[in-house]
């Protein structure tokens, strides 16, 4: 893995392949570390860390089916208030810590 010097509010390991020692490490003071790997371990040491965060999920099919029907019918509705390409992400993230509100969704096209 690549040194990320950077500190972040949210590290969230969606891959389930970070250890929590390095998820921990990439945090700045009061960030969290959202893990879907979780174990009695981790759930005991999150009692005790606020930053980690065990999170028990599973994808299931006929949940994931009725979302894909529903936007394909069009009942599945999210506002986008601003679309950008990727190369603006950091600008629209920066537009909204800074305080910047939108009436819906920001939305990062990736071409």
């Amino acid at each position: 893995m690549a040194k990320i010097s950077e500190r972040f509010d949210v590290v969230y390991d969606t891959a389930a392949t970070m250890t929590t020692a390095v998820g921990l490490g990439m945090l700045r003071d009061g960030g969290v570390y959202l893990d879907i790997n979780p174990t009695l371990g981790k759930f005991m040491r999150s009692m005790f860390d606020r930053r980690l965060k065990p999170i028990i999920c599973k994808a299931k099919a006929d949940i994931l089916d009725g979302l894909a029907r529903a936007a394909a019918e069009g009942k599945l509705r999210l506002p986008v208030a601003k679309t950008v390409p990727l190369s603006d992400a950091m600008r629209l993230l920066h537009e909204l810590e800074q305080g910047h509100k939108l009436a819906g969704k920001g939305l990062v096209v990736m071409d």
